[in-house]
């Protein structure tokens, strides 16, 4: 009996030893609740294509996601490619709070903590055709056909990033920006203001190619 205290010491420290697992009973179903320092980590899990706004203010590489979203990074890992226009891209970020920039075009700040390179134009389809320049709208096949039922009563063509252009066709009601590879780039229906006045602002004079009679209303 005097070896009763040692051997109740013994066991504490033995359940003292083991690690506790936390447990919360949630819609019927219990789950397992893991330590407050774990962290999930995925790798590279959002996919974007680069989009090189070099020569707009404040602008340089945006990555653009599906939802038509820009990201702006002010922080990224070392990278062991080089970033170009239309390029797809795995990526993960983080949000960086609190931040601004003269670019104004981004929809997020974000700090990239990891980056894969997937390939040129999402690596699942081509470039509807080479960069275009235009003159006109009337001889042009190429901008009739990416304006399909549009009958634009104005085109515009922008000088656009480095070694392209984009052209802005308005029919009264809508206008549309495509880049010179017929992209469509952003829309803007009647006078409202949305994002794409500001992309369409920041490409400075354009040079009018087709000019109409506006249409009726």
């Amino acid at each position: 009996m005097k070896h009763f205290p040692f051997f109740i010491l013994i066991a504490c420290f033995f359940l003292m030893a083991c690690p506790s697992r936390k447990t919360s009973i949630e819609d019927g179903e219990t789950t397992t609740t893991q330590p407050a320092d774990f962290e999930p980590t995925t790798e590279c899990a959002t996919t974007a294509i680069v989009r090189d706004f070099t020569g707009v203010d404040g602008c340089r590489i945006l990555f653009e996601l599906g939802n038509g979203d820009k990201l702006l990074p002010n922080e990224m890992p070392i990278l062991d490619f080089k970033l170009e226009n239309n390029q797809a891209v795995n990526l993960d970020y983080d949000v960086v709070k609190d931040a601004v920039s003269a670019c104004m075009m981004e929809s997020q700040i974000v700090r990239v903590t990891c980056i894969n390179l997937i390939g040129m134009t999402g690596g699942v389809k081509k470039a509807k055709s080479p960069c275009v320049k235009a003159d006109s709208f009337s001889e042009s096949k190429w901008l009739k056909h990416i304006a399909g039922d549009m009958n634009p009563y104005i085109v515009t063509r922008y000088k656009y990033n480095t070694d392209g252009w984009a052209y802005l066709l308005d029919d009264g009601m809508q206008k549309k920006l495509y880049d010179c590879q017929g992209t469509l780039m952003c829309s803007v229906s009647g006078k409202a203001l949305n994002e794409c006045n500001k992309q369409i602002s920041s490409l400075g004079e354009g040079t009018m190619i087709h000019a109409t009679k506006p249409p009726r209303k």
